[in-house]
């Protein structure tokens, strides 16, 4: 694995924010542009770049982090993503870490892209709603990525899976709370213009932590599955759009951001409402609820 110290803790903390706040007791939770709900922009190309995990193993007294299984799951992520998409009519490519590493221009590229996602997915998290107002979007770092790989658009994972020691698990027993978990969550970027298309998490906080170590690819193939419960499959008639007006609802990310700062935004976020990350189906009918066919402002 490649991965950059705050990326792991981006992925660690969305996890854990997911958890801690209970927002997804259903499971998973999707959240869709108008566009890419409609089939008015559904790419036929999607290209997989390799997704990033955090695995720990929790003590009653610390956490330890686990690389190695860290990377088991990465790798079992890439085989299922890549059956469950093309079983939705989409093209995937998948690309390796091989592939990265042995490409000096690919590997800054996908490292300026990596950076740029693991910035501003704390807001992601915080406001997954405003996907469908077209709020973000991952400029220029999406752009090039795309181009240089031909793609469509750009599968970007992010995995997060704990187990627990015999004493943590006793102190889950007896105080209450889950033993073992797994999580995963997808974002669809557009190739032509790096906006996020879908967001799509889902969370087992039920995952028996041998679970995970023993069978990788079982436990990912089923948190996989869930996730994409709810992912449009490909659409023949759909439009392959490639450019949109300019439109003035994105926000424009701080790029200059540093690690402690998004590692900071994200621990913040446990202290947060959750109102804009509660699943539709759980939120009370209010009258106020976006109607996700709403077509974008301008």
């Amino acid at each position: 694995m490649n991965n950059s110290s705050h990326s792991r803790k981006a992925c660690a903390v969305f996890a854990g924010l997911l958890l801690a706040l209970g927002t997804v007791s259903a499971g998973a939770a999707e959240y869709m542009t108008p566009e890419f709900a409609r089939a008015e922009f559904r790419p036929k190309t999607m290209v997989l770049i390799p997704p990033r995990a955090e695995v720990t193993k929790r003590k009653v007294t610390s956490t330890e982090q686990m690389i190695e299984e860290g990377a088991v799951l990465e790798d079992a992520t890439l085989l299922v993503l890549k059956e469950q998409l093309g079983a939705l009519g989409y093209t995937i490519r998948v690309l390796t870490i091989d592939e990265v590493n042995t490409d000096p221009a690919l590997q800054l590229m996908v490292r300026n892209f990596n950076e740029r996602y693991d910035a501003d997915l704390v807001q992601v998290v915080k406001k997954p709603k405003d996907i469908r107002k077209r709020r973000f979007s991952f400029g220029d770092e999406a752009r090039i990525l795309a181009a240089r790989l031909e793609a469509e658009a750009i599968v970007v994972g992010r995995i997060s899976a704990s187990g627990a020691t015999g004493g943590q698990k006793t102190m889950a027993f007896l105080f209450g709370g889950s033993s073992g978990h797994a999580a995963l969550n997808l974002g669809i970027v557009a190739g032509d213009n790096g906006d996020l298309e879908g967001f799509f998490t889902y969370v087992d906080r039920g995952m028996s932590p041998e679970k995970i170590a023993l069978e990788p690819v079982e436990t990912m193939a089923k948190v996989s599955a869930k996730t994409l419960k709810d992912f449009p499959a490909f659409d023949e008639l759909a439009k392959v759009r490639r450019s949109w007006p300019q439109n003035t609802n994105r926000q424009v990310p701080d790029t200059a951001q540093s690690d402690e700062d998004v590692f900071s935004d994200l621990e913040a976020l446990f202290g947060e409402e959750a109102d804009d990350v509660i699943p539709d189906e759980e939120r009370p009918d209010d009258g106020t609820t976006e109607a996700a066919a709403e077509p974008p402002a301008n």
